[in-house]
């Protein structure tokens, strides 16, 4: 079995100068591969202060975790999608955030929540949730490890 989807909630904090510019990255990694998905919707400021989004990736078959959510995609090809490389699904044991550095400085990113449910074949699916306020940013770390959750 391999990642066939994936859903991610970003809620960013309300703190002055939480939201951000810079590229975010969804990380996925274990014993069977990995890789990075970047959060990129066209014609759509993410990230903003405040801002609470759901993105989707690839094929989730859980119709009701797909309402709301951004399809964020490269280019005009759908290359965001986890079923172009495989990633074995039960040996994921890394899910983590991670914030790109700016080209002309530091944006740092106050994140509130992330939760991230990864997509199996039908019926199967983990989640990943970290509900901890914390900045990202070249003072703070660019990147946040997701412990899984039940």
């Amino acid at each position: 079995m391999y990642l066939r989807g994936i859903v991610v909630r970003l809620k960013t904090g309300a703190a002055r100068y939480a939201g951000t510019d810079d590229a975010l990255y969804l990380g996925v990694s274990g014993a069977a591969g990995g890789r990075e998905f970047p959060f990129d919707v066209q014609w759509f400021d993410d990230a903003q202060r405040g801002s609470d989004e759901k993105y989707a990736f690839g094929e989730v078959w859980d119709q009701p975790a797909l309402a709301g959510a951004r399809l964020p995609r490269m280019a005009a090809t759908d290359w965001n999608d986890p079923k172009l490389s495989y990633v074995g699904f039960t040996g994921i044991d890394r899910v983590y955030l991670r914030k790109q550095a700016g080209r002309t400085g530091d944006d740092a990113y106050q994140l509130d929540l992330i939760e991230v449910t990864l997509y199996g074949d039908t019926g199967q699916k983990r989640t990943f949730r970290s509900t901890t306020a914390l900045w990202l940013g070249l003072r703070y770390g660019l990147q946040v490890w997701i412990p899984e959750i039940g």
